[in-house]
């Protein structure tokens, strides 16, 4: 499919309603809360845009859980989506990965960039509110950033163009066994 807006003319109007328009201004999307999908929605976002031929980034701040690769990063490696699964296992491993995430937010002039577990990591103190809110401000003004985890601080809720908080209404058992293709 062409793309009907080239993105190079900024001021193209749709024709239809049902065409939309070139982005004018990145987004800031927060993905929060102590539900499941956060995640997943930060992805189908990514694969969307880059089904649209927009450049995407994946960077993920969570530490690994098992040594397997999951079906996400093998999808994203697939697709050949950039995209870093090291994590994060402390203070130093968070500054280093937010190190990288701030080059894109400043270098990358659109597309999406997904920082997953990114608010984890604020709320365990291995950065600062200030400086994530800083450095997210900063942005390039084409790119769209989501950030996912548990908990959105006010002072992100108040800067983002859009927040979603997902909650649990209801979860398997614990210890139900992981299920390839749904969990991983």
């Amino acid at each position: 499919m062409p793309d009907e807006f080239p993105r190079s003319d900024p001021a193209a109007a749709p024709e239809a309603p049902q065409q939309s328009a070139p982005s004018r201004k990145g987004m800031l999307v927060v993905y929060h809360g102590d539900g499941t999908g956060k995640e997943v929605s930060a992805r189908g976002v990514l694969f969307r845009a880059h089904g649209r031929g927009l450049p995407v980034r994946f960077l993920c701040f969570a530490a690994g859980t098992t040594n397997s690769p999951s079906g996400d990063s093998l999808a994203l490696d697939r697709l050949g989506i950039p995209a870093n699964f090291d994590g994060c296992e402390g203070p130093g491993d968070a500054a280093d990965l937010w190190g990288e995430a701030l080059r894109h937010l400043e270098n990358t002039k659109e597309g999406v960039l997904v920082l997953e577990s990114l608010l984890d990591v604020v709320e365990n103190g291995w950065l600062s509110v200030a400086e994530v809110v800083s450095g997210l401000a900063n942005k390039c003004p084409l790119l769209h950033v989501i950030v996912t985890g548990q908990t959105a601080p006010p002072e992100l809720v108040t800067v983002a163009d859009l927040v979603t908080e997902m909650r649990t209404i209801k979860k398997r058992p614990d210890g139900a066994p992981l299920v390839a293709g749904i969990d991983y």
